[in-house]
């Protein structure tokens, strides 16, 4: 696998802001018992089913990635991420390196805006706690129904549906995990169609674009020369079949911006890929960091079930969280809110208000890679000369001051 790292901006980006579709996942704190749990510091991100997409890190806590369903590893080689600005005083690593995480901290587990019925979210913790769950029909409710010790939940029912987990140790005054999700029974569709969320390049909600890739780590089937250049990624979305990075099978890019992106209302940023249909679309995983070295993943969800040839198709409505949703032209969203419930937040190892790094992943088509609830990801395989996800461009829709 070829790396390189270092490839600076080749064009700037529009402007404009608006406020899209949002996702709710926060946590709550409260005591064992008593009164309703007070709203985490930033406030609730109130939402509405259909927002961005997402995805999220395991709990392992490896420095330089973190991945929640996928193969093992990130397709970027040792000495292929950046250090970035560091975390200063409050770098959460131990002497060897790895991050440290504290008990008490709150269960997580898959967090989308929509799911489908039957569903099963399994909560895990980084030091194995107990766990207890809830549901409640209410979508702003703050508490629910009943508590049951059980460290998962299946969404049976079409509807909304707010899921609630803790730590289950009575010494523990941990913060909450708390969702509300949409239990539908398709996926948002292809650019165009009723409820899809596919992001225009032209739209005026974009406000910047990547300026520098910092590191490529190209898989086997990228053998054009010409569209191995990875100032390809960067500047505005061309949305044509050419005008894009091709990764190659596995292969991964590094994208930094001149301003990090922040958590604001909705979807964040959004991820451009080059599909010449609404049905043949290679696939990419998310990750984001603050400081190069700890990514954490967006969750995803794919529920085909059969293989695909080198120029099969497969329905956007199959799957979500996952880059390369959209044809050309149109760009899969990302909402930073989704993540922060993962540890590696809650410790301060990824901040959300200052994103500089956002890696793409390629996801080999053949099953092998999974999402966050164990699922076979594919799409068109074995591909050749430009095979893998071909990233046009990722665009930011709330940036931070400089």
């Amino acid at each position: 696998m070829e790396v390189i790292v270092g490839a600076r901006r080749r064009r700037v980006g529009a402007t404009g802001i608006v406020a899209i579709a949002t996702l709710l996942a926060c946590n709550l704190v409260e005591p064992r018992e008593g009164a309703a749990p007070p709203a985490s510091p930033g406030g609730m991100a109130s939402t509405s089913p259909g927002g961005g997409e997402a995805g999220s890190p395991s709990l392992a806590g490896r420095a330089g990635s973190a991945s929640r369903g996928g193969t093992a590893g990130s397709g970027v080689p040792a000495g292929g991420v950046p250090e970035g600005p560091g975390l200063g005083a409050a770098d959460p690593r131990g002497a060897a390196g790895e991050l440290s995480f504290p008990s008490c901290l709150a269960p997580s587990a898959p967090v989308l805006g929509m799911l489908q019925p039957g569903a099963v979210l399994a909560f895990e913790t980084p030091d194995a706690a107990p766990i207890e769950v809830g549901l409640s029909s209410a979508r702003d409710a703050t508490s629910p129904e009943r508590w049951l010790e059980e460290d998962s939940v299946a969404l049976e029912d079409l509807g909304s549906v707010t899921v609630f987990a803790r730590n289950a140790d009575p010494s523990c005054e941990a913060a909450w995990f708390v969702h509300a999700y949409a239990v539908v029974p398709a996926f948002p569709g292809p650019a165009g169609t009723e409820g899809s969320t596919a992001l225009a390049r032209d739209t005026v909600a974009i406000v910047g674009w990547a300026t520098e890739v910092t590191a490529v780590a190209f898989g086997a089937g990228s053998d054009n020369a010409d569209l191995r250049e990875p100032a390809l990624a960067l500047g505005p979305a061309e949305g044509t079949s050419l005008g894009a990075l091709v990764l190659g099978e596995g292969g991964s890019a590094i994208l930094e911006f001149a301003s990090p992106i922040r958590d604001g209302d909705g979807a964040d940023f959004a991820v451009f890929e080059n599909g010449f249909s609404d049905g043949f679309l290679e696939l990419g995983f998310v990750e984001v960091s603050t400081d190069g070295r700890t990514f954490v993943r967006f969750d995803s969800v794919y529920l085909g079930t059969k293989p695909l040839s080198a120029f099969d198709v497969h329905s956007p409505t199959l799957f979500d969280g996952l880059a390369g949703k959209y044809r050309q032209g149109f760009g899969t969203p990302f909402d930073l809110a989704t993540l922060r419930a993962q540890p590696e937040v809650a410790i301060g190892a990824v901040d959300l208000e200052r994103i500089s790094y956002v890696r793409v992943v390629d996801i080999v088509g053949d099953g092998a890679a999974t999402d966050s609830f164990g699922h076979p990801i594919y799409d068109p395989y074995p591909t050749t000369g430009t095979a893998g996800f071909d990233l046009d461009a990722v665009a930011v829709l709330h940036a931070a001051a400089r």
